[in-house]
C-alpha cells in the first residue's frame, strides 16, 4: 500500500472517528439500551428483503448497461456486484472500487475500459438521481416558506438543465443554438458547449436511446429502496414522524457517503441519523439507535451477500484486495 493511500484510509478512519464521537456524545449507555429496545425485530424480514433487492436492481441495471457490448446472464451479474459491494463496504475510502470492472473482466471477455465507460454513464445516471432526490426532499419537508420557494426553484431549473442536456443529446448544437446558445456570448457559449459535449459522450455509452431512458428509471426505483428501507424502520422503532424523515435521512447518508468514509461506513450513518432525525424532534438516543441498526443491516446484509458469492466467482479476497488497491478507482 503506498502512502497516498495509507494517507486516505487514515482521513477516512479519522473521519468516521469523529462522526461517531459527535453522534455518541451526550448519550449514556443506559439511554441507548432503552432505545435499541424500541426496535420490533419483526420489521427484519422486510428490511432484508428490501437489502436483497437492492443488490437485484444493481445486478439488473448493470444487465442493461451492458446489453450493447455483452449479453452476460444476470446471475454472474449478481455474483460480481455482490462480491464488490462486500470489497467497497470492508475496505475504507471505497477502495473496493475498482473489483467490480476488474472481475467482471476476468470473468467475462470485456476489457476493463469498456466496462469503465460503463461506468461512468452510471454514475451520470446516479448523480441525476441523486439531485432530483435532493430536491425532492427539499419539497416535500416542512420548511420556511422562503425555503420551500428556493427549493421549489432549484428543482425547476435542475429539470430545467436536464431538459437542455437531454435537448442536446438528441439534436447536438443545433438545437443548443436554438434554445440558449445564441444569447450566451462567445466565451461563455464555449464553455456551456463542453459541458454538454461531455455529458452527450457519457450518454452516448448506450446507441439506443430508450435504453439510456429504461436506466434511468431503473436508477430512480432502485433509489427509491433505500428511502423505502429508512421508512421501514422509522416503523419499526414506532416513531411518530413523517415519511418525508426518510428522505432526509436518505439525502443525509448520501452527503455523508461522500466524505472518505472507514470500514463498513461506521460513524457516517450515526451522524447522519441523528443529524436528519434530530430536524424531526426525535430523542437523540433514539435517533442514535435506528443509525446502529441501519448501519448494522446494510453492512451484514452486504457483506452476507458477498460471502455467498464469492466462492461461484473462484477468485480468492487476497486477489480481490490486490486488485482494488493497485488499480485507483
Amino acid at each position: 500500500m503506498n502512502a497516498q493511500i495509507t494517507g486516505k484510509v487514515l482521513v477516512s478512519l479519522a473521519i468516521g472517528a469523529v462522526c461517531l464521537w459527535f453522534a455518541v456524545r451526550e448519550v449514556q449507555g443506559e439511554e441507548l439500551r432503552s432505545a435499541l429496545a424500541l426496535f420490533n425485530p419483526w420489521y427484519l424480514i422486510p428490511l432484508v428483503l428490501i437489502s436483497l433487492t437492492i443488490q437485484v436492481f444493481r445486478a439488473w441495471r448493470w444487465q442493461i448497461e451492458l446489453s450493447p457490448l455483452a449479453r452476460l446472464p444476470f446471475v454472474l451479474l449478481w455474483q460480481v456486484i455482490a462480491v464488490a459491494y462486500m470489497m467497497i463496504n470492508v475496505l475504507p475510502v471505497r477502495l473496493g472500487e475498482p473489483v467490480r470492472p476488474v472481475l467482471l473482466s476476468w470473468k467475462t471477455s470485456l476489457t476493463v475500459p469498456a466496462i469503465l465507460g460503463n461506468w461512468v454513464f452510471e454514475k451520470m445516471m446516479d448523480a441525476a438521481a441523486m439531485v432530483l432526490f435532493i430536491h425532492l426532499t427539499l419539497v416535500i419537508t416542512d420548511l420556511p416558506a422562503w425555503a420551500n420557494r428556493a427549493s421549489a426553484f432549484s428543482l425547476a431549473l435542475f429539470v430545467a438543465l436536464l431538459g437542455l442536456v437531454i435537448g442536446f443529446w438528441l439534436g447536438g448544437p443545433t438545437f443548443f443554438d436554438s434554445i440558449i446558445g445564441r444569447f450566451l456570448p462567445g466565451r461563455a457559449r464555449a464553455s456551456c458547449l463542453r459541458i454538454l459535449t461531455s455529458a452527450r459522450d457519457g450518454l452516448s455509452i448506450l446507441p439506443d436511446r430508450r435504453l439510456v431512458a429504461v436506466v434511468f428509471v431503473v436508477t430512480l426505483l432502485l433509489w427509491s429502496l433505500p428511502i423505502l428501507s429508512s421508512y421501514v424502520l422509522i416503523l419499526a422503532f414506532g416513531f411518530d414522524i413523517p415519511a418525508a424523515a426518510a428522505f432526509v435521512i436518505f439525502v443525509a447518508i448520501g452527503i455523508g457517503t461522500a466524505l472518505p468514509h472507514p470500514p463498513g461506513m461506521v460513524g457516517i450513518f450515526q451522524i447522519a441519523a441523528v443529524t436528519a432525525l434530530g430536524l424531526f424532534g426525535v430523542d437523540k438516543a433514539e435517533a442514535l439507535a435506528y443509525g446502529i441498526i441501519l448501519n448494522a443491516l446494510q453492512l451484514i446484509t452486504l457483506v452476507l451477500q458477498g460471502a455467498i458469492a464469492l466462492p461461484f466467482v473462484g477468485i480468492g479476497l487476497g486477489r480481490l484486495t490486490r486488485a482494488a488497491v493497485d488499480q485507483p478507482a
